[in-house]
């Protein structure tokens, strides 16, 4: 069985890059990329996020109930697809997904690319992580108060991983609840299985209440052969980074 402790990507590189920058270092096996992207954005750079996006992602986009929320998303996507675009050397347009059962998009099978990239939001920032060859997950959350329902229960295995919490009477400021949950995610996120997972989240009006699930002994992250290595993000937000390699190189991109 696979077993790592997780890193705190002391072996990080940060670099700074604009939309218009034409390279980027390259990826190999044992590099990871993690964007760092802002989601307030102006009218011109909105503009050309919205001129890059699919038929399908503009359906996406009428679906929500508010504007803010569909800004969120068009920045999200449009970013994506640029960013993607500077791997396989195409325009964000030509950028086409499919997507699993869950939900989880993937590159179309036509570029052939043994690409992986792995998308997660909260408040206004968001991470991407990119990856050659094998599967990763990411996951971000804003650090704020956190309402845990459903008793006491383990929040994450093996135990360590995090205390156990009994209902609040409210709202509780939980940081290391908040950890654990990102890397429960992120590995949900690489095996593509969605909070389906590890059931006990709904969204209430934008704001995420988070049910404890049951510990078993077959949930581990650890068992499935993942690392989880914990991101270096802006003030208020934390974050966790899953994927198979042990010892990566991380190279931050701040965009």
């Amino acid at each position: 069985m696979e077993r790592s402790p997780r890193s705190s990507l002391n072996c990080a590189e940060h670099v700074l890059v604009s939309e218009s920058d034409e390279s980027l270092p390259q990826l190999d096996v044992a590099v990871l990329h993690v964007w760092t992207l802002g989601l307030k954005v102006d009218r011109e750079a909105l503009s050309r996020q919205e001129d890059s996006l699919s038929v399908e992602e503009w359906r996406r986009v009428r679906r929500y109930s508010s504007a803010p929320p569909a800004r969120r998303f068009i920045v999200r996507r449009g970013l994506l697809r640029w960013i993607l675009g500077k791997y396989l050397h195409c325009s964000p347009e030509e950028i086409k997904f499919v997507y699993n059962a869950h939900g989880k998009p993937f590159l179309s099978p036509e570029f052939s690319s043994d690409l992986h990239f792995s998308l997660s939001h909260s408040g206004e920032e968001a991470a991407l992580a990119v990856g050659l060859r094998d599967p990763l997950g990411i996951d971000v959350e804003t650090v704020r108060p956190v309402r845990a329902l459903g008793g006491t229960d383990l929040v994450a295995s093996p135990e360590q991983d995090a205390g156990r919490y009994t209902r609040p009477t409210a709202p509780t400021d939980c940081l290391s609840f908040v950890q654990a949950w990102t890397r429960r995610e992120a590995v949900a996120k690489a095996e593509g299985l969605g909070l389906n997972m590890f059931p006990g989240r709904y969204e209430v009006d934008g704001l995420t209440d988070y049910m404890l699930p049951a510990s078993t002994p077959n949930v581990s992250l650890y068992r499935r052969g993942y690392h989880i290595h914990t991101l270096t993000l802006s003030a208020g937000y934390v974050g966790a980074l899953a994927a198979r390699h042990r010892t990566p190189k991380i190279v931050y991109f701040l965009l």
